[in-house]
């Protein structure tokens, strides 16, 4: 019985594409003191490890509100977008680019609106781990976070 549940997996596996074990491997990486250095990551200590997913606490919040919103629109899309976008109005920042689509390959990657020291972004069609589900979006997204510029209009 074991044996054919592994085959069943394995050949599961192979015609998704999709591997259950992702989250674990991402748990495992992200919680390198080496990755967490390279990516600036826990430079506040938090003490607790990162996991894919889990509700987010309140004393998380507590630190810094700004720098925990800044972090939305690219690490987190369980967090609703309406939501996200209420609670960036309460902030009252100038709107440096308003909301606008972007695009990967010319086509809708997703939409972003660019305020003065912060970028709100959202990934189309994407899963709560965007790299997993879309990877080209994912890359655009992050090489235009890297470059300090605005995601591509067209």
């Amino acid at each position: 019985m074991i044996i054919l549940r592994m085959k069943n997996l394995q050949i599961f596996r192979q015609l998704s594409g999709y591997d259950p074990c992702t989250e674990k491997y991402a748990e495992i990486y992200y919680n390198r003191p080496d990755v967490q250095k390279a990516l600036h990551a826990n430079t506040t200590g938090i003490r607790y490890k990162w996991t894919a997913c889990r509700c987010i606490r309140s004393t998380d919040l507590q630190r810094n509100d700004r720098r925990w919103l800044e972090s939305l629109g690219f690490s987190d899309s369980v967090v609703p977008v309406t939501a996200t976008r209420y609670s960036l109005a309460q902030l009252k920042l100038s709107t440096k680019i308003p909301w606008y689509p972007w695009y990967v390959k010319k086509q809708v990657g997703g939409w972003t609106e660019v305020y003065e020291g912060l970028t709100f972004a959202t990934v189309r069609g994407a899963g709560h781990e965007v790299p997993l589900f879309k990877p080209r979006a994912a890359l655009q997204l992050f090489k235009s976070f890297l470059s300090g510029e605005p995601l591509p209009k067209a």
